[in-house]
């Protein structure tokens, strides 16, 4: 359930940070009371599915591996909580209001704090509710209080990758000059993330450990078969801990850390109860054999190859985006919607954001997912060889689906189920050579993704150099433009913009019609003129310039504005006329016009016409 709570955290935090709404057209109170009948509607909603869960469950011929289907609606509530808050976020337009408050709008921490308290408030409510079925049919325990606030404990972790990123961000930016600005360039990006990476790996596990409460388990017989194991199995730990999560009732245990100074074996004293010494043992040869096998720092590989495979992407899927917007520009409804200044903006970032959120979960559910099933089976196969039988790992395993609910047949997407775990046990101690056709086909499997990502790594960084996806964008502004002129013909400056971005497409005849049509709304236009009259000064195509036309229009638009870009269309107009001299004197008045940008570019024509004027003399 954690790992699942961690895509979904990803999910809402992604969406809402890509998300830009537009002006709301709800008030605060209608926004309000939407969101709580939403809210409302959920808990309802989830509270009669689970009352008739229940009674199927306790009907006489329902299906069998009550358990299973009993974790699968509990991921199915937390499911449609995030759907719900999406919900909120965007088509209530929660997230629109949450940025007119003043201090929450400057300042992305708090913003995004805003949406992890949300995040949790549901999820609260997908507890409250879900408890039940949880003690009815998973023969949950504690009280209704105690469960609550024990999920919360044990899910809260979930979000402190994301605290750690923005803190050290606010670190970055406040004790570097320019931190900002660094961060926002790619070498600054990748080095973040490898700071942030070591950060995490140091310094995650104690934050946990603090977090749970978790204390070193006390000198007795537990504590010595532990270190007993892990001695035997050539595994450092920091510490041998008692997990407390849910009052210390869940059955499970775990090993956390990459580093040996900072790696903690934890159990929980449920599973230290419920379990022989045999048991036990096998279940922590089990733990070992992920640090014998090196998965946490392979864990750590997987999610810089995600950040990897989602840069190498970038280009790719933009080019893809940009061709979905193409198509949709293509529809009327569709190029009025894109249109708008604010559903438009508020359509095209949630549509932007959908193959980032695609990638994670398909890197995640499915690449990422079948390593991690077959590192368990890889620790199960390590246990085997160390207790030199099968019996006390799958007991150990066959105890904790029955005691947990009957799970026996769940399988999870980080997991296989028990019954696989254990009937891959069994077929192993009946045939060693399964293990090692085991190992060698997680190694190649292994060596697959490498290739494919690295392979992905090269043509990524092509192709963000060749930016295919820029003629496509072109296209999609081109389109939509087009449908607004028709909508509002009148409009010089939508006639002029068209015409501009059809020139740079190499449209000439077409971008000559519209920057006609511009002056011809506005006469008295600079900027229209001196357009059309940069069109008339260098066409590619010869026969549509018109060298007299460019100099009449260019004086014009300097006589209603003398800037420096108009000042150096008159230049351009001047020498394609046959006068260097004065168009060398416009090129000077051009850069005393003080142009705040292209400084060398202005230099550059002032160095262009008196070379021209030098030859002309000669």
């Amino acid at each position: 359930m954690l790992f699942a709570q961690i895509i979904a955290f990803i999910l809402v935090m992604v969406v809402f940070e890509a998300y830009t709404p537009s002006p709301p057209t709800l008030s605060w109170f209608e926004t309000l009371f939407a969101c709580l009948l939403a809210a409302f509607w959920l808990w309802l909603g989830i509270k009669f599915a689970g009352l008739f869960f229940i009674k199927k469950v306790q009907s006489e011929g329902y299906a069998k591996d009550p358990g299973s289907r009993a974790r699968a609606f509990v991921a199915k509530a937390h499911a449609a909580s995030v759907a719900c808050l999406l919900f909120m976020i965007t088509a209530l337009d929660l997230k629109a209001h949450l940025l007119r408050i003043p201090h929450l709008a400057e300042s992305e921490t708090l913003l995004g704090l805003s949406a992890v308290i949300l995040f949790f408030l549901l999820s609260l409510l997908v507890w409250a509710t879900v408890y039940p079925v949880e003690e009815r049919v998973l023969g949950q325990s504690l009280s209704r209080k105690n469960y609550i606030l024990g999920q919360a404990r044990f899910v809260a972790p979930v979000t402190f990758p994301w605290f750690m990123v923005v803190v050290l961000r606010d670190l970055f930016s406040f004790l570097i000059p320019h931190g900002r600005e660094l961060l926002s360039t790619q070498a600054g990006d990748i080095a973040f993330l490898l700071i942030f990476l070591l950060i995490m790996a140091a310094f995650f596990p104690p934050l946990i450990r603090a977090w749970w409460g978790c204390r070193i388990w006390p000198q007795g017989p537990v504590r010595d078969l532990a270190e007993t194991v892990l001695s035997r199995a050539g595994v450092k730990v920091s510490a041998i801990l008692s997990w407390p999560i849910l009052n210390g009732q869940l059955l499970t245990a775990g090993v956390l850390g990459v580093f040996s100074r900072f790696r903690y074996l934890l159990l929980t004293p449920a599973l230290t109860r419920e379990l022989t010494p045999s048991e036990l043992a096998g279940v922590v040869a089990h733990e070992a054999g992920h640090v014998h096998h090196k998965h946490l720092q392979k864990y750590l590989f997987f999610f810089i190859g995600y950040f990897v495979a989602a840069y190498a992407l970038t280009e790719p899927l933009s080019l893809l985006l940009q061709g979905g917007l193409y198509i949709l520009s293509g529809w009327s409804w569709g190029a009025n919607m894109l249109s708008q200044e604010g559903p438009g903006t508020a359509a095209i970032s949630l549509f932007m954001a959908l193959p980032l959120v695609i990638l994670m979960v398909v890197y995640l559910r499915y690449i990422m997912g079948y390593f991690m099933r077959n590192y368990e089976r890889q620790a199960d196969f390590f246990a085997l060889r160390f207790m030199g039988e099968a019996g006390p790992l799958s007991l150990a395993l066959e105890k904790v689906a029955l005691l947990s609910g009957d799970i026996r047949q769940a399988p999870s997407w980080h997991h296989f189920s028990i019954a696989q775990r254990v009937e891959a046990l069994e077929r192993a101690e009946d045939d060693p050579k399964v293990i090692k056709i085991h190992a060698r086909n997680l190694k190649k499997s292994l060596n697959i993704y490498l290739i494919c990502l690295l392979s992905l790594a090269v043509l990524g960084w092509i192709a963000q150099g060749m930016d295919l996806s820029q003629g496509l964008r072109r296209a999609t502004i081109v389109r939509l433009m087009e449908n607004q002129l028709a909508q509002t013909p009148l409009d010089p400056n939508l006639s002029m913009t068209l015409g501009i971005m059809k020139y740079e497409s190499g449209q000439e005849e077409e971008a000559l019609h519209y920057l006609r049509q511009a002056v011809r709304l506005a006469p008295r236009h600079a900027e229209a003129l001196n357009s059309l009259a940069w069109f008339y000064a260098t066409a590619k195509d010869k026969a549509l310039r018109n060298p007299a036309q460019a100099l009449a229009l260019a004086q014009r638009a300097v006589q209603i504005a003398p800037l420096p870009h108009i000042w150096d269309t008159l230049a351009e107009a001047f020498f394609i006329n046959g006068r260097p001299d004065l168009a060398l004197s416009a090129a000077r008045a051009a850069l005393a016009a003080g142009p705040t940008q292209r400084k060398e570019y202005f230099l550059s024509q002032i160095k262009r016409f008196e070379e021209a004027l030098k030859n002309r003399k000669r």
